[in-house]
């Protein structure tokens, strides 16, 4: 289960609401995060992105080290991005993702860089960036 806490104001979730978030957290054994500018994340420490996707890793029999080509924007995949073979960051990523990642391309998300990555590193279409 996951809480998740919507405004439009990004200023006053950053500096607001994501601190005494981050206070409640820290008292109930959860964590904070955030997939988009306007939306922050209470759940459960130990659940993310990264461990469902190596939960389903384990069962497919994939090495996420060495086959898993993750594609992300926020910092709710940071984890993803970096344990994967391949962590590409679309253009439009957060700071936390692209530190997370191998490779941050000038494609964003809404001009197909999720597309991109996936034909340079798994369909193998194009050489590179």
């Amino acid at each position: 289960h996951k809480l998740l806490i919507m405004d439009d104001d990004v200023d006053k979730l950053a500096d607001v609401v994501r601190p005494k978030l981050e206070e409640v957290a820290e008292n109930y054994n959860a964590c904070v995060t955030q997939a988009l500018p306007t939306m922050l994340e209470l759940l459960p420490r130990g659940c993310s992105k990264a461990v469902g996707v190596e939960k389903l890793c384990e069962a497919l029999g994939i090495q996420t080290e060495e086959e898993l080509l993750a594609v992300g924007d926020a910092e709710n995949d940071a984890g993803m991005l970096a344990m994967a073979a391949v962590g590409v960051a679309v253009g439009n990523a957060s700071p936390p993702a692209r530190d997370a990642s191998d490779l941050v391309l000038e494609y964003s998300n809404d001009e197909g860089g999720a597309g991109l990555a996936m034909e340079i590193f798994a369909l193998n279409i194009h050489e590179g960036p």
